[in-house]
């Protein structure tokens, strides 16, 4: 019979998670499963957690949003290990694209009766992330809804979107990838295994989570009437109908700046003044439970 490690995270969805924490035992002890649940107890707190639960545990579960699942893919990537996800965050990017229901108990039932898909995963550096990355305008969005403390769901990223229009920069970057070197000032850079990121902004929407590819959106410096123009288009894919907006696949990318660029990885801020970043792609690195 599989046994089952919970990892969850207390501070999700601003406390919600601590509350369904409660619920979940209760669902464990009624499917009659051999579990453990824990709390995480701050940041990277999750990756420890996944890392150690490997040598005891079948199945990995991360109770979370999106920052939540991308510390315990760092704990299990690598490692023979079946990860699930009951998702407890304001994003769900990543549950959107796996097909990984939303509600607690489908959820649930899946984790405990679903069938798995093997996906690919980026690496940035030595970080793992199974969604996405961002160079530039949204990591700035990031570091904005870190701020916010009345808001939730998508108005966090919307209101954290319209603070940043008016702030930011953008910094003259160096690409190289497919054996190309283009250097000027962009606006973002996304590099996608998933097709959204920020709560629903399809900045990559055709990317494959199992081609053995990284999807690019790189746009250029834009006005500000222009990032108004097409902000909504964002959440359909239609910006990439843009002539400020380059679109391409890759295995490997090098990014480099004098001046240092904000990145994200899963909506996780790594840096706001990061030099170089070496990203890559590795084919069918995780088993991730899906529903039947």
């Amino acid at each position: 019979m599989s046994n089952y490690k919970f990892i969850v995270n207390p501070s999700a969805a601003r406390g919600k998670c601590a509350r369904v924490s409660v619920h979940l035992k209760e669902k464990c002890i009624a499917a009659a499963l051999d579990f453990d649940l824990v709390h995480t107890s701050g940041p990277k707190d999750a990756t420890a957690i996944a890392a150690k639960a490997c040598g005891d545990f079948e199945n990995i579960i991360a109770v979370g949003g999106d920052g939540t699942i991308h510390e315990v893919v760092n704990g299990v990537v690598g490692r023979k290990h079946k990860f699930g996800v009951i998702p407890v965050g304001s994003g769900n990017d990543f549950v959107k694209a796996m097909g990984i229901p939303i509600k607690f108990g489908a959820a649930f039932a899946s984790v405990c009766k679903g069938k798995t898909r093997t996906i690919d995963v980026g690496c940035a550096d030595k970080s793992y992330f199974p969604n996405g990355l961002g160079i530039g305008f949204d990591a700035w969005v990031v570091r904005e809804s870190q701020m916010v403390q009345k808001l939730r769901g998508n108005a966090i990223y919307l209101y954290s979107v319209l603070r940043t229009i008016y702030k930011y920069r953008p910094p003259q970057i160096r690409l190289k990838f497919n054996s190309l070197t283009r250097e000027e000032h962009l606006f973002m850079v996304t590099v996608g295994n998933g097709v959204s990121l920020g709560g629903g902004f399809k900045l990559t929407p055709f990317a494959l989570l199992d081609d053995g590819l990284l999807d690019l959106t790189i746009i250029r410096n834009l006005t500000k009437p222009e990032i108004y123009k097409n902000l909504l288009g964002v959440y359909t894919g239609r910006h990439t109908r843009m002539p400020q907006v380059t679109i391409d696949r890759t295995t490997e990318l090098v990014v480099e700046s004098e001046q240092g660029f904000a990145v994200h990885l899963d909506g996780e801020l790594m840096s706001l003044e990061q030099k170089s970043l070496h990203i890559s792609i590795i084919p069918k690195a995780l088993e991730v439970i899906v529903p039947q």
